[in-house]
C-alpha cells in the first residue's frame, strides 16, 4: 500500500510517496514551467534497488492527475520488483543512518583506522570485515539512532 506525506522542507509543495518504509517517489509542483505547461510532476523509482533507467518520470496539469499516473507507474515497477530490491534500499538506508550517526558523534568508522579497528555507539568494537554485519544486524530499522534522514 502506498501512502504519502507532505514535505515542508521544500518551498514548493513536495509529497513524498512510500511504500511501507521504502520512499518510492514523489509528487511535487515543478519550478520554472511556464503557465501553460503542467505544473505538477512526478517521480517513481528507488536506489539501490531500481537501476535508474527503471525509474519513471511524468507531468500533469493537477495533483490527482499526478497522483494517478504515479499510481499506475508504480503498479508496473512494483511487479518487477523482488524482496532483494527492497531489501537493498533498507541496508543502504541503515549503513547511511549508522554512518551519520558514527560522524555526528565523532566517532571514527573501522576504514578510517590504521588497523581496521573502532568502537560503534552502541559500544561494541567492529572491524572493517565485521562493520556491515554489525550494522545491519544490531542497528536494522532502529529510528532511535538516525540523527539525519
Amino acid at each position: 500500500m502506498l501512502t504519502r506525506r507532505r514535505d515542508k522542507n521544500h518551498d514548493l509543495e513536495h509529497w513524498t510517496i512510500r511504500f511501507g518504509d521504502i520512499d518510492v517517489g514523489h509528487i511535487s509542483l515543478r519550478a520554472g514551467v511556464p503557465r501553460a505547461a503542467p505544473q505538477w510532476g512526478w517521480a517513481c523509482g528507488f536506489y539501490p534497488g531500481t537501476e535508474p533507467g527503471q525509474h519513471r518520470y511524468g507531468a500533469a496539469a493537477t495533483f490527482d492527475d499526478a497522483r494517478a499516473a504515479f499510481a499506475q507507474a508504480w503498479q508496473r515497477l512494483a511487479a518487477t520488483r523482488t524482496e532483494a530490491d527492497y531489501r537493498a534500499w533498507r541496508d543502504s538506508r541503515d549503513r547511511t543512518a549508522w554512518k551519520y550517526r558514527m560522524h555526528d558523534l565523532h566517532l571514527p568508522l573501522p576504514t578510517q583506522r590504521p588497523d581496521g579497528v573502532a568502537r560503534c555507539f552502541c559500544g561494541e568494537v567492529i572491524t572493517s570485515a565485521t562493520m556491515d554485519n554489525h550494522v545491519l544486524g544490531a542497528h536494522r530499522g532502529d529510528v532511535r539512532w538516525r540523527s539525519r534522514p
